[in-house]
């Protein structure tokens, strides 16, 4: 397959999405900027080596994604190392941002395809890696919202008026992808309705490369999903990956300070709800829908300007230090390939 088929990311759209970044992020500090006095009081509480244990925690989401990748990679292509998959998750954080969310796919893809893995597999596979990834976020909330539902009904019933909606579009996507991929009978559906599309031009290209799509995430599921073992330590990774992103609110709350009299697991159901509401929202870049629902949760527990300050210990940690560090690690892993 030619280099065509999966072009490199373009400087012209990264540079655009940087500042679309820039400027979201603007946003955010003007809408805080009632509460800046406070929140810098906050963030000057913590110390060094609270700062670089919050920074590297929040670093093990992105570096887990990339254990991930290698064990979802290596079903198919067996000399793609750990590094490789560490290489692909610094392309899915980079790409996401610099996509303005839909960047994580054409981005790992392209990696994928220059260590040898042709376009459609590669596809597959990564929406294989989204699948376990919602379908982890959705067990783990799950679990602790049938420990903790009467606990949190009895402190914030507003944030249950969200669930139904964020069951739905996280249950949607994962059923109806499973289905996709491993239901002949919606392959199937899914082939039937491609072929009302119109029969001309670019539509007729769309269709062509869309049915070839489904046969190939159609092969790539079956492979994969037949390894048991594989699949279940793909799994345990991601709960991991969660475990460790939803015990950045709690630190926080410790290292700033910000006493809401709430115990480790509530914490981390909270910070479950947030990942879990974000999902009924919308977003750019990744960013909006986490702090809207960010601030919903913990309005409940915490005064504004501590919740406020708690979200931005929380996107500091897991959203900017990460994408400083994907861009890093872009940057390397380019290297490494021009070098291979």
């Amino acid at each position: 397959m030619s280099s065509s088929a999966s072009p490199a990311p373009s400087r012209r759209k990264t540079l655009l999405s940087l500042g679309v970044l820039a400027l979201l992020t603007g946003i955010v500090v003007f809408i805080f900027r009632g509460h800046w006095t406070e929140i810098s009081a906050a963030l000057g509480q913590l110390t060094f080596w609270q700062g670089v244990l919050a920074l590297a925690v929040g670093l093990s989401y992105p570096l887990l994604e990339g254990v991930v990748s290698w064990l979802i990679v290596r079903s198919r292509l067996p000399r793609f190392s750990l590094r490789h998959g560490i290489d692909n998750a610094w392309m899915g954080t980079f790409g996401n941002v610099v996509g303005l969310g839909a960047g994580a796919v054409p981005f790992q893809t392209w990696y994928l395809h220059r260590r040898g893995l042709d376009v459609g597999p590669g596809v597959g596979l990564m929406t294989l890696q989204y699948v376990f990834h919602k379908t982890a976020v959705l067990l783990y909330t799950t679990l602790l919202l049938l420990a903790g539902r009467p606990w949190l009904a009895a402190h914030s019933d507003g944030v249950l008026r969200y669930l139904p909606a964020a069951y739905a579009v996280v249950a949607g996507v994962i059923v109806g992808l499973i289905a996709l991929c491993a239901l002949p009978v919606v392959q199937r559906l899914a082939r039937w309705l491609l072929h009302f599309l119109p029969d001309t031009g670019r539509w007729a290209e769309r269709r062509a490369d869309w049915l070839r799509q489904l046969d190939t995430l159609s092969t790539e599921s079956r492979h994969l999903l037949a390894d048991k073992a594989r699949c279940a330590a793909i799994l345990g990774v991601h709960l991991l990956k969660l475990f460790l992103l939803f015990c950045l609110p709690w630190m926080g709350l410790r290292f700033m300070g910000l006493d809401a009299g709430l115990r480790f697991w509530q914490v981390q159901l909270l910070a479950a709800l947030t990942l879990f509401v974000s999902n009924a929202l919308p977003n750019v870049a990744g960013m909006g829908s986490v702090e809207t629902a960010f601030l919903l949760v913990y309005g409940s527990f915490l005064p504004d300007a501590a919740s406020m300050s708690l979200l931005m210990f929380y996107r500091l940690a897991s959203y900017y230090a990460t994408f400083a560090a994907s861009a890093v690690g872009f940057g390397l892993a380019q290297r490494r390939l021009n070098r291979s």
